[in-house]
């Protein structure tokens, strides 16, 4: 029996989503340890495991997938899930057992994406369920690291979470946009295209003050969020039908990783 093609997921901006927020965590604990990396390689494998368990619940819940296809996803599953729970067992050794719950709040949330994604293959609610799941690895390596889950631990997550919604507010707005083909727009016209957008970055940027102000973050994070806010509000205002995705795409890794570098800097 020959062995299948890894199955590596197409969407190339999960990666930030997953590794930007596990670098917060460490950032925020001040600790690169061992325990630190058992964890990132873990969550990096359950994460692999993503398009070949959706291959199998589109399965077993009535859609065909074909046998060769099927077989690939049984064969990646037990890989890429053996590998995550092999990894997490020297944690669970040090008895830091509320990963487990973090896993299972995890595992909630990718159903949820699934049961979203089955007839909408885009959506708003679909992706930000992923971002949910996916930045759980904020707060994760940050237990992992200190032995503790405390508010700390919320407020990065929280950060992370609101940070990484506004590219799914921001990407929506572009991809409904672009379909619509439309060449003049008034202002008036791109403000009530994109409200849902400036109303979610205006949400953003109340928690984070309030944060800020209550001592729950330091003040330093409003200029991690600051290039994603403005980028996001200009965009509104420039609005236009011709967008290039992968410019797009490029940009919004670009605010990932400033985000990210402001994690680690402000804790040095």
């Amino acid at each position: 029996m020959s062995i299948p093609k890894p199955i590596i997921t197409k969407e190339h901006g999960a990666w930030a989503v997953l590794f930007v927020p596990m670098i917060a965590g460490a950032a925020y604990a001040n600790s690169f340890s061992w325990n630190v990396v058992c964890l990132a390689f873990s969550a990096l494998c359950v994460f692999m495991s993503y398009v070949p368990v959706h291959t199998l619940l589109r399965e077993w819940t009535g859609t065909s997938q074909g046998e060769e296809k099927l077989a690939a996803a049984e064969f990646w599953t037990a890989v890429y899930l053996g590998c995550g729970v092999l990894l997490i067992l020297p944690l669970l050794y040090e008895q830091l057992w509320l990963l487990l719950a973090i896993g299972i709040f995890g595992a909630g949330l990718f159903l949820g994406n699934f049961l979203l994604t089955r007839k909408i293959q885009k959506s708003i609610a679909g992706d930000l369920t992923a971002v949910a799941g996916l930045t759980l690895g904020a707060p994760g390596v940050y237990y992992a690291a200190t032995g503790t889950l405390d508010s700390e631990a919320f407020v990065l997550w929280l950060l992370n979470f609101l940070f990484f919604g506004c590219s799914v507010f921001y990407v929506h707005l572009k991809i409904r946009v672009s379909k619509m083909k439309k060449d003049k727009w008034h202002l008036r016209e791109k403000l009530s295209a994109g409200k849902m957008n400036i109303l979610y970055h205006c949400l953003v940027v109340t928690v984070v003050v309030v944060l800020v102000l209550y001592h729950l973050t330091p003040a330093t994070i409003v200029i991690a969020f600051l290039p994603m806010v403005v980028h996001a509000v200009v965009g509104t205002i420039r609005l236009s039908h011709r967008v290039k995705f992968k410019h797009l795409g490029l940009l919004l890794l670009g605010h990932s990783i400033v985000f990210g570098l402001i994690f680690v800097l402000m804790k040095h």
